[in-house]
């Protein structure tokens, strides 16, 4: 756009000084001159309307320029906000997570030494309360006897030479089923 301008303004000097070459020649040119002074002065207004033309255009694109400027200024703003709350959330979470792989971990510490202890609680149980109520009741000598899979009270009483009720009775059973693995007392025949 500024090269027409340039072209234009130019083109109008050029003519104005050939107008003005015109009326040096004499009075055979005087009509020439006067015939050239009209043309002259129409392409300096039509000149002239392009020159205000552009200037308004670039009154119009600075003003359209200033205005995307202001925008980007804005969304770049808006951007360095959002990256700063972006990384203040990151941070966050990872403290968050940090937090709740402490409190796992700890959850586990303590379920680990809850089953130990009531791991150790149970075999305390197991060894010190006899399975057959506490030790075989009455007086004399008796056979410990461990339970197998598929022995029965009868086999083991007839097994010992006993009655079913005298190691019910040694053993304070209120019934004659047994565990395998069952320890019982059989009295000795005397």
């Amino acid at each position: 756009m500024t090269k027409q301008l340039i072209i234009s303004l130019c083109a109008a000097g050029a003519i104005s000084l050939m107008a003005g070459c015109e009326n040096m020649g004499g009075p055979s040119r005087s009509s020439g001159y006067q015939r050239v002074q009209p043309d002259v002065a129409s392409a300096a207004r039509v000149q002239s309307d392009q020159l205000n033309q552009l200037s308004a255009t670039v009154v119009s694109l600075t003003n359209t320029n200033n205005e995307v400027i202001k925008v980007v200024n804005d969304l770049n703003q808006k951007i360095a906000t959002l990256e700063q709350r972006n990384a203040a959330l990151e941070k966050s979470l990872a403290a968050m997570q940090q937090q709740l792989a402490n409190q796992r971990q700890e959850t586990q510490a303590s379920i680990s030494k809850m089953i130990e202890q009531v791991s150790k609680e149970v075999s305390k149980a197991s060894v010190s309360a006899p399975s057959s109520g506490g030790g075989p009741v009455g007086t004399g000598e008796f056979f410990e006897h461990k339970v197998e899979s598929g022995q029965t009270l009868g086999a083991i009483a007839k097994a010992y030479n006993v009655s079913v009720q005298d190691i019910m009775s040694a053993n304070r059973m209120k019934d004659t089923n047994l565990r395998i693995g069952q320890t019982i007392y059989v009295p000795k025949k005397k």
